[in-house]
């Protein structure tokens, strides 16, 4: 039984949508740019909701193990037909805000925060 995102959301949600593809991207940047041998990355969600009810917030956070703590900035202008230099930008689209945070030893945590699913 899978057990990710779109099954605990609901099916077909825009929402959703947007979760899966943050996910995928900061996981895909972690293990590309922010990969140290012998360390892995870790992902967590977290849906935080406001105590007079309404939406939330999704706060989703990647954290590596390299050592630079500069945000990561999407390519200025990506080749048409390049294969690489979007994804930071579709994540800087559809996030309410993100940046990145240092990581206790070593390393960095990259947040984003989506709205959350409508309740």
């Amino acid at each position: 039984m899978n057990y990710g995102i779109r099954n605990r959301a609901g099916r077909g949600s825009e929402y959703l949508d947007a979760d899966e593809l943050v996910v995928g991207e900061l996981a895909a940047n972690a293990v590309t740019h922010g990969r140290v041998p012998g360390w892995d990355f870790l992902l967590t969600m977290a849906l935080v909701l406001p105590p007079e009810g309404g939406s939330g917030t999704l706060r989703i956070t990647v954290a590596d193990s390299r050592g630079e703590r500069r945000l990561p900035t999407p390519v200025p202008a990506p080749c048409p037909d390049g294969e690489h230099g979007r994804g930071l930008a579709l994540v800087g689209a559809l996030a309410l805000r993100w940046g990145v945070l240092p990581r206790f030893p070593s390393g960095k945590t990259v947040w984003v925060e989506l709205p959350g699913p409508p309740r």
